[in-house]
């Protein structure tokens, strides 16, 4: 059997390691000339997000043989609004390395994958799929699916951020909720270690242009003054498709859609459609059958976006407010209760 894996992110090999692990070895292209992310930043595995799993790094390595080392475990996020600020402590889940240093979770994965890796190439799916009998598009974009399929945008973000230097919690994430400077989305601080950390603005619906003026905004008005090692920006969209594979052609991760519409993360869900992938390509397994607790927990998020975006910064303070109450934050951040899919049976009586 041949495959070709197009991506040597995070999806992508995860894929290429389960297919080992199923006795099938891949070919695997990267358009870039190393593994990793070009800019050096902090992600998270968020716990309230991925219940009912309560330990997402057992859980890899438990059920897929897939070790994964994070920088921190995440005790406690402090919330602000721009006039509450509520801090909540507990096992919050843990903060991942992704950059192209050895102990990034893209090398991590790589490290365990035996498949050819070719850097600098970047193929026609079309053609791959003429040549191999399964392809799988793991590219972190997903404008080819979206050329494909049905396809309906949820949000549309660009992401400005920063390496800080500074004086930091390693165990702590700081979030910021602001509609003046960030529309529905928001700025977070996650630290590398005691004297590093990322600095991100997620704005929502904004155009390229306005990104400069928002981010300068958000440091004044939130007092920022860290050294700046180096900054980027990227724009991020999310969305859903109605397929996911295409006759002999798998999409997975950011490539599928499979992106976090509230707070943008999708590295649990990025780990395992790839590896859904590689089990429907091995066994014959229904992939969209594999995948739906993915596109549900994406269209829950999805009603949970459409809810916020209508926030003004008297919600923001509410939210704040009410995460901070006792009772809540135990429920929410300290039990595994599925809050998202409780919650969401709720939505329809929010205003």
């Amino acid at each position: 059997m041949k495959v070709a894996i197009i991506g040597a992110g995070i999806s992508g090999l995860a894929c290429a390691h389960e297919l080992e692990r199923l006795g099938i070895t891949c070919v695997i292209f990267e358009r870039k000339n190393a593994i990793g992310t070009i800019q050096p930043n902090i992600g998270s595995f968020l716990n309230m997000e991925d219940r009912p799993i309560k330990d997402p790094v057992y859980y890899f390595r438990r059920t897929y043989g897939i070790s994964l080392t994070p920088v921190e475990k995440m005790t406690k996020i402090i919330m602000h609004s721009p006039m509450y600020t509520s801090a909540v402590k507990g096992n919050h889940g843990y903060f991942v390395l992704r950059s192209k240093d050895a102990d990034s979770l893209d090398n991590q994965l790589a490290m365990g994958v035996k498949s050819k890796i070719n850097f600098n190439a970047d193929p026609d799916y079309k053609e791959l799929s003429r040549e191999f009998d399964f392809v799988v598009v793991a590219t972190g974009n997903s404008g080819i699916l979206e050329n494909l399929t049905e396809w309906r945008t949820t949000v549309t973000t660009w992401i400005k951020g920063a390496t800080i230097l500074g004086n930091f919690e390693p165990h702590t994430a700081e979030m910021w909720f602001n509609i003046d400077y960030a529309r529905s989305g928001y700025g977070y601080i996650m630290p590398f270690d005691k004297t590093k950390a990322s600095l991100g603005l997620i704005t929502t619906y904004a155009q390229h242009g306005e990104i400069d003026s928002l981010w300068q905004l958000f440091l004044k008005t939130e007092k920022f003054s860290y050294e700046m090692v180096e900054t980027y920006e990227l724009e991020l969209n999310a969305g859903i498709a109605k397929e996911h594979k295409i006759d002999n052609v798998y999409f997975v991760g950011n490539a599928a859609g499979f992106l976090d519409p509230l707070l943008g993360l999708g590295a649990f869900h990025a780990l395992e459609s790839g590896i859904y992938a590689a089990r429907s390509i091995a066994t014959g397994e229904d992939y969209e059958k594999m995948v739906k607790t993915i596109t549900d927990k994406v269209q829950m998020l999805s009603d949970y976006r459409d809810k916020l975006d209508k926030f003004s910064n008297s919600d923001y303070d509410r939210m704040v407010k009410i995460l901070g109450m006792p009772l809540i934050r135990h429920i929410v951040y300290n039990t595994n209760i599925d809050v998202i899919k409780y919650g969401h049976t709720m939505l329809k009586f929010i205003k």
